[in-house]
């Protein structure tokens, strides 16, 4: 095990010191007496995988008897993570063990706009793969800045580097008789960058390599070439990989179809698919498919329309698993033996499944509840009876918490949205409560909407109804089936997406105001990224909303300038304006810096250095017009706030400001619905 500085390409940005280690929670020491919640409690829940509820959080061995994972944890004091390789065994006989180190938590990066390597903040998930026997583990450690492959037996023996790095390892696989690993990755990214660095002697010249948003000078070109590798593992020796090492990395045979959403094979004579009807459109509901040696099998029932994954059980039983409701609130599993009848259902839940694999008769999933973050269950797939395996967290269930009730209601539209009003802990009926809404996806454990920065439950337990706010399914996909070019075109034409998601908005405060929970008067948007684009667009066409606090800011024409070529002509190419153009009737609709003259609104940006600029234009104009606007940038921060301390300080920082505008004013009876502006922020800094 071992504490690591923050991983960044920027310097100085964590605290030097030492820290204490990741460990495993001892599960028998608990309070008698709930405490409540606070932002420490938040900030510091034990992780493991990425933040979506998609990707693969774990790695379960091939016999199922063990599942490997990295752990993490922020400590927001020293202003790091510390991080472990974790072996737990799926039988439950026996207790989960740390092997390792796991190595520095790294900001994960992206490649798109023709250019590699822009950064998105979020912690880059880990890559672990087992071998075919299930006897060896390799995983990839982060570590000053290289990509180093490591090997561990799989009772926790004799962890070694295998290999190093220079540049990040893309991806991962064994050979077929586990004497091998395959990678990819792109040498060529040293020589790249190190004349990125040559050319800024000269100046750089301007282009498409430019990523204002994250970095001042040029980023590498995705036309750097990807390499398929093999290093042996007792050796260690390097070469290129042979053509049929590189099927097991990267798969070009046909017997995978094209555009399918979830696969499972067993042998040449056993393979599930889904797909959609036609897989060239976007987002279509994807169908479950069999075929046992030369028979295929399409699954006619309305269980089978929209599968997302499936797993073989034996040669004849498939276990797969859905997502239902008008917006996928829910998932389902179901068990289908194919040529025999219907599917059985499982089990249907609002509850987070994902990351899954079989062991044995059971199914070894990720979950995550509203009020109980991420832990791993084993699921009978005869009974649906589920058990917990791991829990990081066991010390969360000492903290109150408030009450859930899930949502469900359609907008002027017709089109059904959910969300997941949480209400006070022990609340007696006094009057309705301030709402602040929170973006923009509810699946899973309520912890701070998307990018995590508006904590639901401490601003339940100061006082606040908060609303989990789950977007409707895009207007686009409410239609005959589109293209991805055309969705984009069509969600974007009128701005009917963004009227939909406001409508649901809209509806939903007024039911609620109606019920006399919350208060019209107090009502308080939040978002990030897309969820930020919609408070604003909000703030403009509607007066429901009293504050507002952003992570990300603001559209305007200045986002076409200033954010890079292939930032614009991307946004270009499904309706916005070209640079330059004034194009006011297509701006006045998002952009509000053009309102304002409207009702002042207080409004909080807490934006990260690498986004801040595009927040300038809103801020000065507002500010001007006397508009009660805040903001504070993060240092060395991305798309998403990474660091510990600045995820503190994100979460203090707004609950305190919400109190400062809805509750304090109630008590002392001096609150008026805007504009009158909170008193200066600066006297409450010191």
């Amino acid at each position: 095990m071992a504490t690591h500085v923050l991983a960044q390409p920027r310097s100085g940005i964590a605290t030097e010191g030492e820290s204490t280690p990741c460990s495993l929670p001892n599960p028998t020491i608990r309070n008698k007496e709930l405490k409540d919640i606070s932002a420490e409690a938040l900030i510091g829940l034990r992780d493991f995988g990425s933040l979506s509820l998609d990707a693969a959080p774990m790695q379960l061995s091939p016999d199922g008897r063990i599942v490997a994972l990295q752990l993490r944890r922020a400590d927001p004091v020293t202003n790091r993570y510390c991080s472990a390789l974790v072996l737990i065994p799926t039988a439950g006989h026996s207790d989960p063990r740390v092997v390792d180190d796991a190595g520095e938590i790294e900001r994960a990066s992206f490649d798109k706009y023709g250019v590699v390597g822009i950064p998105l903040g979020i912690p880059k998930p880990p890559l672990i793969r087992w071998d075919p026997t299930g006897r060896s583990l390799a995983y990839v450690k982060q570590v000053g800045g290289k990509a180093e492959i490591w090997i561990v037996h799989s009772d926790g023996s004799n962890p070694h580097m295998l290999f190093r790095s220079d540049v990040d390892v893309e991806a991962m696989e064994w050979s077929r008789t586990s004497d091998a690993l395959i990678f990819r990755n792109r040498p060529g990214l040293v020589a790249a960058r190190q004349e990125i660095a040559r050319e800024g002697l000269n100046g750089y010249r301007y282009d498409e390599r430019f990523w204002p948003l994250g970095s001042n000078r040029p980023l590498p070109s995705d036309q750097v070439p990807a390499f398929l590798q093999t290093v042996d593992i007792g050796s260690a020796a390097v070469r290129m990989a042979t053509p049929q090492e590189q099927e097991r990395l990267a798969p070009t045979g046909s017997a995978r179809p094209v555009g399918t959403r979830a696969y499972a094979k067993i042998d040449g004579n056993h393979a599930a698919w889904s797909i959609a009807d036609d897989p060239t459109k976007f987002r279509q509901p994807a169908r479950l498919h069999a075929r046992i040696g030369s028979v295929t099998y399409d699954c006619a029932s309305a269980e089978c329309q929209n599968v997302t994954d499936v797993w073989w059980f034996g040669e004849t039983l498939l276990i797969f698993a859905t997502r239902e409701g008008a917006t996928d609130e829910r998932t389902g599993l179901y068990a289908w033996s194919p040529g025999r009848g219907s599917p059985r259902r499982i089990m249907l839940t609002n509850d987070a499944l994902f990351g899954c694999g079989p062991a044995g008769k059971r199914l070894i999933c990720a979950r995550e509840t509203s009020l109980r973050p991420r832990h791993i269950i084993s699921i009978k797939v005869d009974t649906g009876a589920a058990d917990t395996i791991f829990e990081p967290n066991p010390e969360f269930a000492q903290y109150r918490l408030g009450t859930v009730q899930r949502l469900i209601w359609k907008n002027s539209f017709g089109i059904e949205s959910f969300g997941d009003l949480v209400l006070p802990a022990g609340r007696q009926a006094k009057g309705p409560l301030p709402l602040v809404i929170v973006q923009y996806e509810s699946r899973g454990f309520l912890r701070g909407g998307t990018a995590d920065e508006y904590p639901i439950q401490l601003l339940a337990a100061r006082g606040f109804a908060v609303l989990s706010f789950n977007k409707p399914k895009a207007f686009a996909l409410h239609g005959p089936a589109v293209t991805y070019d055309e969705y984009l075109q069509a969600n974007q034409k009128g701005w009917i997406d963004r009227r939909s998601i406001l409508s649901a908005l809209e509806t939903i405060i007024d039911r609620l105001a109606h019920d006399g929970i919350v208060d019209p008067r107090r009502v308080a948007i939040t978002g990030q990224s897309d969820g930020a684009t919609t408070a604003t667009f909000a703030l403009i066409h509607s007066e429901k909303f009293a504050a507002a606090a952003l992570s990300t800011c603001c559209e305007d024409p200045s986002m076409m300038i200033g954010n890079g070529e292939g930032y614009q002509k991307w946004y270009e190419s499904f309706g916005y304006p070209s640079a330059g153009d004034p194009a006011k009737d297509f701006w006045s609709q998002s952009s509000l810096a053009m309102h304002a003259m409207k009702r002042p609104v207080p409004i909080l940006i807490q934006a990260s250095e690498e986004e801040y600029r595009m927040a300038l234009n809103t801020y000065e104009v507002l500010r001007a017009s006397k508009w009660p606007i805040e903001m504070y940038i993060f240092p060395s921060e991305g798309h998403v706030k990474f660091q510990p301390a600045h995820r503190l300080a994100v979460y203090r920082r707004v609950v305190d400001w919400l109190r400062r505008i809805f509750i304090e004013p109630m008590i002392n009876g001096s609150f008026v619905p805007p504009a009158t502006p909170p008193r200066p922020r600066k006297l409450l800094d010191g």
